[in-house]
């Protein structure tokens, strides 16, 4: 169905229609955001046809951007050469290709997408005279705290209490060596990107006025999932507290202050801007009873944003709110199963199962396969799992870094799963160096010995080596791929290949037919990989990798006191406590007709007592 702007209330046209400044737009679940976003664009597009300025969207998912912008494409036609909708990793990246030698890195570097890639980092620095590190893996967890809020080297003492400047002078001189080690490799990782990007901005004022120029209009969703780091990003692109800068956000949805998201954000944004407030409590996804148990939910946090009013459900075709208790997780599954069993199989990916763990989920999923319900956790990660795939990619990858040790290893090791024989780096290294040859090339000969791998290896010499004509590889890979008989024996490869060309696709329209190898791979490695999942499978989901979608019918099990609340909730305070109750708030609005809550009095053979949401959402007498 076309949106027009006819359909939209009186605060949604009101925030669409925006003149000019900043604008906060406090939007509830269901509310109609990205709609009023990607109307919001378009409507500036289409009144500014003869300019030339660019708007930039930014959001957290590429799935969200990738939304947007076919929505703004519905919305505009092929007239979108003016709007860059990015992740914020993305922009950064798109920033550093650009600008990125002025700190020191080349265009084609390449993104870390392995923690234990950045362990290995960490194990280099361990040789230097001056550099302490007796846990790599602890380094690294203090190293992505700096990066998540935004702290460089040299302000690091403002964060640590006095008699403790021998602990904060070692963690510089490791933060230091690991972003200087970053930059020698031509490296990022995700927290990096942050990181140099601030120090571009900063360090280079021509480069940022030069963007600022070119993006006068910022729009920014889901603006209560930054971290301080992206907040400082957003604010050296958009220092100006009259400038039009466009935030929708809802403070009831914040559930990822372990990657850094907080409360005050929204009072921080608040205090720098002086925004307009516009609110969004409409919501047009939930019926009338979802809405209701959410609100008397959600009213238990204290300090909500300002005046922010219920959410009004706008949809009153019938749903319902079940509730049911079980003696055990055994009775709760077969409860669940037994819900689920009416709904017909070709319907079933209707239905979404969330809970607080991955491994109740686990058990969720043995039995109802046990039972002949397909189900599956769905997940998102950032790498291919099938060594097929691996095998063309890190051959791809490493003809972009040809000196990094890391992607040869992992080259080596894929070759090896899809062969069987022991192909290892070492060889292939020396190889190179009798002979005077790249590791890539090297590898293809050593490989071509395989009669497995001799038509790969002999095509990637001609099509990488000696031409760099990376699509007619792939294309040719696939062929020989999607031919060979071995594939049946790896699950992973038909999702792969399933991810790669949908992904392909989106990194094609935003840079082009011919986009360079280097932009390639840095836009794959940023774009998750999932699971696709067919009609019959129903969902399971944690309530963070559900939050942004929707299905007719939401259970939510495992509503007990250290379950959900969980105990390292209840352990650490009121302030735990209100995000947790912001999870549950979550994850009951993303149901658009049936919401099914239940619990257990036995988990594991530990007795628990009910969630003390059921209480707040008035299913249980206090």
């Amino acid at each position: 169905m076309t949106i027009t702007i006819d359909m939209f209330n009186t605060n949604q046209r009101q925030a669409v229609k925006w003149e000019g400044g900043p604008l906060l737009v406090l939007a509830g679940p269901g509310s109609g955001k990205t709609a009023v976003l990607t109307w919001r664009i378009a409507d500036l597009i289409r009144n500014t046809l003869d300019e030339s300025f660019r708007i930039l969207g930014l959001t957290f998912t590429t799935k969200a951007a990738s939304e947007m912008q076919n929505r703004i494409r519905d919305l505009l036609g092929e007239n979108t050469g003016r709007i860059q909708l990015r992740t914020f990793h993305s922009f950064c990246t798109d920033l550093l290709r650009q600008h990125g030698s002025q700190l020191g890195l080349r265009p084609d570097f390449s993104i870390i997408t392995d923690d234990k890639d950045r362990v290995a980092i960490l194990g280099e620095l361990r040789g230097r005279k001056d550099t302490e590190i007796d846990n790599p893996e602890d380094s690294l967890k203090k190293i992505d705290i700096m990066f998540t809020r935004g702290i460089g080297a040299d302000k690091l003492s403002d964060h640590f209490p006095a008699g403790q400047e021998d602990s904060c002078r070692a963690l510089q001189t490791i933060f230091r060596g690991y972003v200087e080690k970053l930059v020698d490799e031509n490296q990022l990782d995700f927290g990096s990107m942050l990181h140099f990007t601030r120090e571009l901005l900063t360090t280079k004022p021509r480069i940022a006025r030069q963007v600022r120029t070119v993006y006068p209009y910022v729009c920014v969703d889901e603006f209560q999932d930054t971290n301080l780091a992206q907040y400082r990003v957003l604010r050296l692109l958009v220092p100006d507290t009259t400038a039009n800068l466009f935030v929708v956000a809802d403070d009831d949805q914040i559930i990822f202050q372990w990657n850094g998201a907080d409360p005050k954000r929204l009072k921080e944004f608040e205090h720098d801007y002086r925004p307009r407030i516009i609110q969004l409590p409409e919501n047009y996804r939930c019926p009338v009873e979802v809405v209701e148990v959410a609100n008397r939910l959600i009213a238990h946090n204290p300090n909500r944003y300002g005046s922010k009013g219920h959410g009004v459900s706008h949809k009153y075709e019938e749903g319902a709110v079940k509730f049911r208790s079980y003696e055990d997780f055994d009775a709760e599954i077969a409860g669940l199963i037994a819900e689920i069993r009416p709904i017909p199989k070709n319907r079933r990916e209707s239905c979404l199962v969330i809970a607080r763990s991955n491994k109740l989920l686990a058990q969720i999923r043995e039995a109802m396969h046990g039972a002949g319900v397909g189900a599956e956790i769905v997940s998102r990660h950032q790498d291919f799992a099938s060594p097929l795939m691996q095998l063309m990619y890190y051959s791809l990858k490493l003809a972009n870094a040809p000196d990094s040790r890391s992607i040869l290893n992992k080259l080596c090791s894929a070759a090896n799963r899809v062969n069987g024989i022991t192909l290892s780096a070492e060889d292939v290294v020396a190889k190179a160096q009798v002979e005077d040859l790249t590791p890539l090339r090297a590898f293809f000969s050593l490989a071509a010995a395989s009669d497995t791998l001799k038509t790969f290896a002999e095509r990637g010499k001609v099509l990488l080596c000696d031409s760099l004509d990376y699509p007619l590889f792939v294309e040719k890979s696939f062929q020989e791929l999607d031919a060979s008989s071995d594939k049946d024996a790896y699950a992973d490869y038909v999702d792969d290949k399933d991810n790669w060309q949908r992904i392909s696709v989106e990194i094609r329209r935003s840079h082009g037919e011919k986009v360079s190898l280097h932009v390639f791979l840095q836009e794959m490695d940023l774009s998750p990989k999932a699971k696709s999942l067919s009609k019959d499978c129903v969902r399971l989901q944690t309530v963070h990798t559900a939050k942004g979608v929707e299905f007719d019918n939401v259970f939510v099990i495992g509503l007990t006191e250290d379950q959900f609340p969980t105990y390292f909730a209840i352990r650490n305070g009121e302030t735990a406590i209100q995000e947790e109750r912001r999870n549950c708030f979550v994850a009951i609005t993303r149901s658009s007709k049936n919401l099914y809550l239940s619990y257990a009095h036995n988990y594991f053979g530990w007795s628990k007592s009910p969630s003390r949401f059921l209480q707040e959402m008035g299913l249980l007498a206090g």
